[in-house]
This record gives structure tokens, C-alpha cells and sequence, in this order.
């Protein structure tokens, strides 16, 4: 009798799984270990325990002794061929407290910017173990007297920063102030500064070490999901997604060492620290604006120094003590508050827009419900029958899984919305060449994400792949329908098996008492850093922040123009001044614009903001325009 379609595909997907749990044998050969600090709410160094590593079951072991010979001639010479190298990351060269700056040669850059290094300790607890470079840009105040610098983060983590002042400085200023130097900054480990984060060393390695892995495309879950097949199906999936979590860390260890336990947030911001008291002195204090991930940066910031904050904006919260104290599969009840909410907003307005504006849209006036019917009917259809795409720019198919990712990323971006609704038109009429070449433009390169994300990581048992699929589908059930999209497009789970242990790895507390107040700012419908994260941290610290909410849609205040917000900012970084408790600033522009308006040529000040927004926003309109080849 013929199995059914998730069952099979549970079977194909095992395969994958399996051969990934080979490659893992065959470039490490064992299991690695690692130490990991299991103290709690205090500045946590590492003290010796052998990290839990998850074995193989018994079938699988002998499944991947089965496969073995077949697959050693596939590695061997090949992309991923790693068995037998050693890891030798060379020593970064320079002495602690150099500082540089001169003219960049990035032909992006602004009049004026300039491109610099700071070297900075490699491990502040252990003198002798070397150094570090942090890559930096700056774009100098322009107005007088001048009040000292500001850093920026536009979050990830994994993103470089220093072109957010060397390329939209002049935005920068527009938000803080004419009378700050924009500091942008690449967090050690990413970008230009060294060590860098290469567990692939040759270039598109890692790519293909996930191409049509669950890593790629994504989970296909069933429209049914009470459906016993269903969970079968994800549970299989969930294991091959272990395996590959638990191959690409070992490769990491192999390719890299300890080198890359020098990574993570705690260690950036003491970067922050020292870097300010190169720039400005010993007596100066430390103002930084963070988006998304940037805003655990600035959580971090205040706490390991709250006698040293000065103006201090985190905008898009991300909740610091789970990121730091849960596992990525139990943030996410919180994290997807406001997912579902958001792409009911997405819906309304392309309704309100109307077929001028909106190509979801079939008439004018027409009911939202009818649009997200039509919407939700074609996904499931993709669980039956992927879409073949033969005219993208890697062929391959769309299913379930990555039409999900298209529609969670563009959530963030609503100035890319008509965008969004032109690519799911367009595959909805078989053709998905822009929806799959969106999804598979992919920001990181290898696993410098991971290296924040797993040396910030408490860590934890390895849980079952029956724990996380059940957690997920009553998420999938009672809050929303995108768990498993977040779980491929924030790639920060699998730490379980991370090799190393980091130095220092700050896990609380979070609501020290600062020196200066913070400002908070969080949208009404951010799907990523949903509201109750602002509000969460605003109880953290409730005599030593404010809470400024943006009513509108997208991810960060800087998603849609709000006058309100930004002089709210520029006041707060001219002399302090907080909004009253309770403020709400309203959005001065719309995702869905007239075609008259949405054809205007863009300003330097709107050019410079959407370069902000490639770095905050996954599916940003430049790179949706880039992706799906349209002007």
C-alpha cells in the first residue's frame, strides 16, 4: 500500500538527514566536546563541564555505515571536504589601543566618511591570548559644538555595520542629531573585523552544504494538523535538521578552533566600552541607537555598565533574558505575538489599496477575508503539489515551507509590500521565479550568526525532536502559523552542539539601575519584535527607560516615517528628554502608496534610509527589486 505524501517525504527527508549525520562522521570523526558555564544571574566565565552532545540512534549509525563508501567519493576533493584539515586561524596582528581612520574606498561612501580599525583585546579576562580588529566607519558631525559619537548596530545578528555610517550617516543624523559623529561598526566576527567567522572557508561551501536541506526550504506542514502523518513528518524533518546542526558546528570546530569562542554579544560590548574610551576618553559615556538584534546589544550594554550610559536607544526589542536564558524554540510564543496580527494588516491594507496598488487584490473594495483566503488555500495546495520553477536563478521548486519564508520576511518591510503581493500574484498564476529567487538570497555567508547567538546561549539539554515539534504545532495552533518559518529565517537554534565556550557569557541580570535613562521604542505591529518585548524590558528597567510606541506595521520604527518618533529621538539625544508615559506616535507614510506616488524619484535622505533598511530588513524593497529582477 502506498504511503502517504508526508510520510514519503518523511522517508526523502531521513535520507538528507542521514547523509548529513555521514558527513559529520566522516570530517570530525567523533563527537566533539566543549565546556560550558552553568552558573546563572551573574557575569557567567566558563568553568569546566563536557558539553551534552546527542548521539546518533543505533539504525542511524548503521544506516550511515551502509552509506559510507558511497558518499566518501562525494566529499573527497569536493566543496565540503574537510576530513583530515586542522584548524589554523592566523594571529591578528597590531597592538592593543591602535586606533585608525582614513579615507574609505567604498565608492558608496558619503563625502567625508572615513573607514578605520581599532584593535582591541582578543579575551578581556586573559591578556595573552591575542587580539582583535574591529572594522569601523564614521561619519563626523556637522553641526557645532559637537556632542561626542554615537555607535550603531543595525541588529541580525551577523550583519556588518560600518557602511550604516560610512553610506546613511547623513540618516543617522536626521534620527539622532547633526551634532553626533555616527560610529558604524562590524561586531567582532563579522564583516571586516578579525578573527572572521569562516567554518566554510571557500566561498558558496556552506550553500551547498544546506542546498535543499530542511536548512533551505524550509518545514512543509500540513494544512491538517491534527493529522497523525503531520507530526511524523516534522519530527523526521526536525531530526535531519539536528544533524545538520550538529555536522556544520563540528565542521566549525574543525575548521576553527577555539578561534571562535571570542565571539558573541558580551564581548562586543566590552568592544563598545573600550572603543568609546579610545575615541573620547576614559570619563566620556557610551551612546549607541540598536535595531532588532541591536537592541540585545544595548540591553547588554546597560547592564554589564550601567554607571557608564549615556544615550542609549533600542528600537524593535528583542527580549535579552530569553535570547539569553531560552531556547530558541521556547522564545518563540512571545517572539510571534504580533506575526499573525501584521499579516492580517498586510491583507487590510492591499484590500484598502485595491488592484491599482495591491495585485492580490481582484476588485476595489474588496473583503480582506476573501484575499487571505485565496492566499491560505494556495500555500496548503504547495504541500501536495510544490510549484515547479524552472525559470529562476537556481531552478528548483516552491513549496509550502519556503512560500511561508517569502510572506514572514516581507512582513517586516511594508514599504516592500506591493512587492510581496506582486510575487505571490505571479507564483499564485504558476509562475514562482520571484518568490524562489527572493528566498534563496540569503545575507549570511556562513555561520556568523551562529557564533553570536551560541556563545550567548545558556546552555541546555539537546531537546527531543518530539519536544520541539509539539511545542511548535501549539504555537501553529494558538498564536501563529509562521513558528517554523522563524525557525529557518532566524537561524539560532541547534547550539546544543556548539564546540566552544566563550570567555565570558553575561546571562543577567536585566534590570540594573543606570546612571541615565533609555529610550524604548516598539511598533503596535512588528512581527518580529512583537510590542510585549518593549513593554517586557520597559518592567525590566521602570525607573530607567521610557516606552515610546509606534502605531503601524513592520519591524522597527524606521519601517514606515513617523515625524512623531523622530523628533521624539532627536530631542531625547539633544538633552534627554524622555516621552511622557503613554505617547503614541502615528506613521506619516503607506505600504501600498498610489501608483502616482510610488513611482516618485528617490531622495539622497529616502536612498540613505533605504540603505538602512537592506540592513535591518530581511526582504527590504531594494533587495526584493534586486531578487525578482523588477526595476
Amino acid at each position: 500500500m502506498a504511503l502517504p505524501r508526508s510520510a514519503r517525504a518523511s522517508q526523502g527527508l531521513r535520507f538528507i538527514g542521514v547523509c548529513c549525520a555521514v558527513l559529520s562522521l566522516l570530517a570530525v570523526g567523533s563527537n566533539a566536546t566543549g565546556q560550558w558555564d552553568l552558573q546563572s544571574q551573574e557575569l557567567a566565565v566558563a568553568d569546566d563541564s563536557e558539553q551534552i552532545v546527542a548521539q546518533m540512534t543505533i539504525a542511524e549509525q548503521a544506516t550511515a555505515a551502509a552509506w559510507k563508501h558511497n558518499l566518501g567519493a562525494l566529499f573527497a576533493g569536493g566543496a565540503l571536504a574537510l576530513a583530515g584539515s586542522t584548524a589554523s586561524v592566523p594571529p591578528v596582528q597590531g597592538s592593543v589601543g591602535e586606533l585608525f581612520f582614513g579615507n574609505c574606498t567604498d565608492n558608496h561612501a558619503l563625502p567625508g566618511a572615513e573607514c578605520g580599525y581599532a584593535i582591541v583585546p582578543l579575551d578581556y579576562t586573559n591578556s595573552s591570548a591575542g587580539v582583535a580588529k574591529i572594522a569601523l566607519g564614521r561619519y563626523n558631525a556637522t553641526a557645532s559644538p559637537r556632542k561626542g559619537v554615537v555607535f550603531v548596530n543595525p541588529g541580525g545578528p551577523g550583519g556588518p555595520g560600518v557602511n550604516l555610517a560610512t553610506e546613511a550617516g547623513s540618516f543617522f543624523q536626521e534620527l539622532i542629531g547633526e551634532d553626533y559623529d555616527i560610529i558604524g561598526f562590524d561586531p567582532r566576527g563579522i564583516g571586516l573585523s578579525e578573527p572572521q567567522t569562516k567554518c566554510f572557508p571557500k566561498n558558496g561551501s556552506r550553500e551547498a552544504f544546506i542546498a535543499n536541506t530542511v536548512l533551505d526550504r524550509g518545514y512543509d506542514v500540513s494544512p491538517n494538523l491534527t493529522d497523525p502523518y503531520n507530526r511524523f513528518h516534522l519530527i523526521e524533518t526536525q531530526r535531519d535538521a539536528n544533524a545538520l546542526y550538529q555536522a556544520q558546528f563540528q565542521v566549525c570546530a574543525q575548521t576553527m578552533g577555539e578561534t571562535i569562542k571570542y565571539a558573541g554579544t558580551t564581548s562586543v560590548v566590552r568592544d563598545i566600552d573600550f572603543i568609546t574610551t579610545l575615541l573620547e576618553g576614559t570619563d566620556s559615556l557610551i551612546n549607541f541607537y540598536g535595531f532588532s538584534y541591536g537592541t540585545v546589544m544595548g540591553q547588554y550594554l546597560v547592564n554589564v555598565f550601567p554607571d557608564r550610559v549615556g544615550r542609549v536607544v533600542i528600537d524593535g526589542v528583542v527580549d535579552a533574558d530569553s535570547w539569553a536564558n531560552k531556547a530558541p524554540y521556547q522564545q518563540l510564543h512571545q517572539w510571534l505575538n504580533s506575526t499573525d496580527a501584521t499579516y492580517e494588516v498586510f491583507i487590510a491594507e492591499c484590500a484598502k489599496a485595491g488592484p491599482a496598488s495591491c495585485a492580490l487584490a481582484q476588485k476595489d473594495n474588496e473583503d480582506p477575508e476573501d484575499i487571505l483566503d485565496r492566499v491560505e488555500r494556495w500555500i496548503d495546495g504547495l504541500y501536495d503539489a510544490p510549484l515547479a520553477v524552472p525559470n529562476a536563478t537556481r531552478p528548483g521548486i516552491l513549496t509550502n515551507g519556503r512560500a511561508r519564508l517569502f510572506i514572514e520576511g516581507g512582513l517586516e518591510s511594508p514599504t516592500g509590500w506591493p512587492q510581496i503581493a506582486a510575487g505571490l500574484a505571479e507564483a499564485m498564476r504558476g509562475d514562482g521565479a520571484a518568490v524562489l529567487n527572493v528566498v534563496n538570497t540569503r545575507e549570511l555567508v556562513d555561520l556568523e550568526r551562529s557564533a553570536v547567538s551560541c556563545n550567548d546561549q545558556r546552555p541546555f539539554a539537546p531537546p527531543t525532536a518530539e519536544t520541539i515539534v509539539d511545542a511548535g504545532l501549539e504555537v501553529l495552533k494558538h498564536v501563529s502559523r509562521f513558528f517554523w518559518s522563524v525557525i529557518i529565517a532566524e537561524p539560532d537554534s541547534g547550539c546544543q552542539y556548539w564546540p566552544v565556550t566563550p570567555p565570558e557569557r553575561y546571562l543577567g541580570p536585566w534590570n540594573k539601575t543606570l546612571n541615565n535613562p533609555i529610550l524604548i521604542i516598539s511598533n503596535t505591529h512588528d512581527p518580529a519584535t512583537p510590542l510585549v518585548n518593549g513593554e517586557a524590558v520597559h518592567g525590566y528597567l521602570p525607573n530607567s527607560s521610557a516606552l515610546l510606541v509606534q502605531n503601524g506595521p513592520g519591524h522597527t520604527s524606521n519601517a514606515l516615517t513617523s515625524r512623531c518618533t523622530i523628533r521624539s529621538t532627536r530631542a531625547y539625544f539633544a538633552n534627554g528628554t524622555l516621552p511622557a508615559a503613554g505617547t503614541v506616535c502615528e506613521v506619516d507614510q503607506s505600504p501600498f502608496p498610489p501608483p502616482s506616488d510610488s513611482t516618485a524619484p528617490a531622495t539622497a535622505a529616502a536612498s540613505a534610509k533605504m540603505r538602512v533598511l537592506d540592513h535591518i530588513h530581511r526582504m527590504s524593497p531594494n533587495r526584493l527589486r534586486m531578487a525578482s529582477g523588477r526595476s
